[in-house]
């Protein structure tokens, strides 16, 4: 009876292939005896893994070998021991080779003296914190030493994100007291309980002031901070104050001694880092360290080159090779390039007796402000002037620069066109850059975001994207806009009628402490009149006049002013002029309750006080001009006098 591997091995396809291999190319006293051998070459197939060596299954094999044949049949089988080494290509299977890693980040190298803690700091802050470029600064030799502490030694990493920022760093202070027991500080750490808090106290802000019009939506809040420095000091906070004597033997006061190394880590996100650049600042500061310890000592710097390589034994900066092309390409990007204004003139024509200049027409045409561009002009043409100037190298200024970039998002083109405007725009912004001109003000941000509304491509994907960055960079960087600006974004918005913007432009000037002029108000009130909408008057005519009585400045009320809120009320309630002007003797007729209604509607008050308000401008306006007529009156006699006299 059969046991159970060897009917395994009977039952299986590829056993039963392999044995009638063996009977048709061997001979018939050896084909029964070698099929133990061929199972052993193809069981492991059956396996999971392959290897190229014979020692695949070996204990199944002995043991089935021990109950199918006997002893006399090993002679047989020891006679084939090259075949039973032989291995099937496909089994031939090469240990797997891993590419070596093209971008392997280089640690920096821990400074001789340095603490022993610094070395597996290292570790931890690329290995476990996950952090990314580290470098590192050795501003031991600093005189007179940071206010950080003294001997300091100063790490910079880039955390991924604002969770990973604050996580890392959470757990490396942790670290740091369980490992080494060092009670390290965390400067702008926000903890989970904290964060909890902060959120909290930010719920019950809004809930509190949800109806204030001069809070901006989207605002921080201060919750994230994208920068914790983690500093501790080798010598630990055990430090005995003793007595300071001075060299005369008189008592100077206490103290204790600078000793100790003192570790800094700045952990920023990429944005946060690249904002500060703290790196340059330090290099600068180290840089004029080392150079006036040196003249006090006496020597000598060769070169600028020399004070370079000195500083470079100091700094190390992240040394992948990704790195280094992105700082070139950096480096090469803030470039500042000079352009000859004169043109290479040709060679004469002999031919010809005139003299031909090259600038003949062309500086004419570019001088042109923006008034006296037309209206109609191709897109095509406004690039054709553009690179003319580059080619040339004429003066560009900035009117002329606010014009070229009005024109090119505005001109007529084939639509869509939302990606040639903006590679436009670029290029004019690229050349102002590489002339040493002044671009991201205050101004150039309403330039463009006032182009870009009133642009034939607006509702572009490629457009809203580019406005909306427009945005959030002028309030990254705090713009504070006069009236002009302000008035021109608010006109932009209200032709698009995107009311949420026009809003948050018109309440800008209250953050800054700057009062709202006359033109602004009157630019409200003539869209509102303009939208002929009585629903939004009605919300918007509260607010909007409170906070024009309240103004720090008076706010005259001039004809424009006068004329463009009355015909706002009168949308709001076309009934308040016909009963403002009514007396009380008409009003008889009205019950009680009547009457008392009529007393408290809403926009025939607010008519009645602007009615009021302006009999007091035009009374001011008259006394002044009055006053004036006097006083000129007056010096007329006085001068007519005198000449009498004389």
């Amino acid at each position: 009876m059969l046991r159970r591997p060897v009917a395994a091995a009977l039952s299986c396809q590829c056993c039963q292939s392999a044995i009638i291999r063996a009977v048709v190319s061997r001979p018939a006293t050896t084909s029964f005896r070698t099929l133990p051998q061929t199972t052993s070459r193809q069981l492991p197939g059956l396996a999971t893994r392959f290897f190229s060596d014979a020692r695949t299954n070996d204990s199944i094999i002995g043991k089935d070998d021990s109950v199918l044949f006997s002893p006399s049949d090993a002679l047989d089988t020891a006679a084939e021991p090259a075949e039973s080494e032989d291995v099937p290509w496909f089994l031939e299977v090469e240990p797997p080779r891993h590419p070596q890693n093209q971008h392997a980040v280089e640690l920096p190298k821990i400074p001789e003296g340095a603490p022993e803690v610094l070395e597996p700091m290292v570790k931890y802050i690329f290995e476990d914190m996950g952090l990314d470029e580290i470098s590192l600064m050795d501003m031991r030799d600093l005189d007179p030493p940071a206010a950080l502490g003294p001997n300091l030694i100063m790490l910079f990493a880039t955390a991924r994100s604002e969770r990973h920022l604050h996580i890392s760093s959470g757990r490396f202070v942790r670290w740091l007291k369980k490992h080494h027991s060092i009670s390290a500080r965390a400067d702008g750490l926000i903890g989970p309980g904290e964060l909890r808090t902060k959120l909290r106290r930010l719920r019950k802000k809004a809930k509190l002031m949800g109806t204030n019009t001069a809070i901006v939506p989207g605002g921080d809040n201060g919750i994230s901070t994208g920068w914790v420095c983690v500093n501790f000091s080798s010598n630990g906070d055990n430090i005995d104050e003793a007595a300071k004597i001075d060299d005369s033997g008189r008592f100077s006061g206490f103290g204790a001694p600078q000793t100790g190394t003192t570790v800094v880590i700045q952990c920023m996100t990429e944005a946060r880092r690249a904002e500060l650049d703290l790196e340059s600042l330090w290099q600068t500061i180290l840089k004029k360290s080392i150079r006036e310890n040196k003249q006090a000592r006496g020597e000598k710097i060769g070169s600028p080159e020399e004070l370079e390589q000195l500083l470079a034994s100091k700094v190390q900066l992240p040394r992948s090779e990704s790195a280094l092309q992105w700082q070139a390409l950096q480096k090469a990007s803030k470039q500042k390039r000079s352009y000859t204004t004169s043109a290479r003139r040709l060679a004469p024509d002999l031919a010809r007796n005139e003299t031909v200049d090259p600038f003949d027409g062309l500086a004419a045409e570019k001088n042109d402000t923006l008034e006296d561009t037309e209206k109609s002009l191709q897109l095509d043409q406004v690039r054709a002037r553009f690179e003319d100037i580059q080619l040339v190298g004429l003066p560009l200024s900035q009117e002329q620069l606010h014009g070229y970039l009005h024109d090119a998002l505005t001109a007529r083109a084939e639509e869509p066109a939302a990606g040639i405007r903006l590679a436009f725009v670029d290029q004019i912004l690229w050349t102002a850059e590489e002339r040493g001109m002044e671009i991201w003000t205050d101004n150039m941000f309403v330039t463009l975001i006032e182009s870009a509304m009133l642009s034939p491509s607006y509702g572009q994907p490629e457009l809203e994207r580019a406005q909306k960055n427009l945005e959030s960079l002028m309030l990254q960087k705090d713009c504070q806009l006069d009236a002009e600006g302000t008035l021109r974004l608010m006109e932009a918005y209200e032709s698009r009628e995107d009311w949420p913007r026009f809003w948050d432009a018109f309440r800008r000037p209250p953050l800054y402490k700057m009062s709202r002029g006359e033109e602004l108000y009157t630019c409200v009130y003539r869209a509102l009149e303009r939208t002929d909408d009585q629903i939004m008057c009605i919300e918007n005519l509260r607010w909007v006049y409170n906070d024009m009585l309240n103004e720090p400045e008076h706010v005259e009320f001039t004809s424009r002013l006068y004329h463009a809120l009355k015909s706002c009320i009168t949308i709001a309630d076309p009934a308040s002029p016909r009963l403002v002007d009514k007396r009380a003797d008409d009003l008889d007729w009205m019950r009680y309750y009547s009457k008392r209604r009529l007393a408290i509607r809403e926009y025939v008050l607010m008519l009645k006080d602007v009615e009021a308000r302006r009999i007091q401008a035009v009374e001011q306006i008259a006394r002044k001009h009055m006053d004036q007529g006097i006083a000129s009156m007056a010096e007329q006699m006085a001068v007519d006098e005198t000449e009498t006299k004389v």
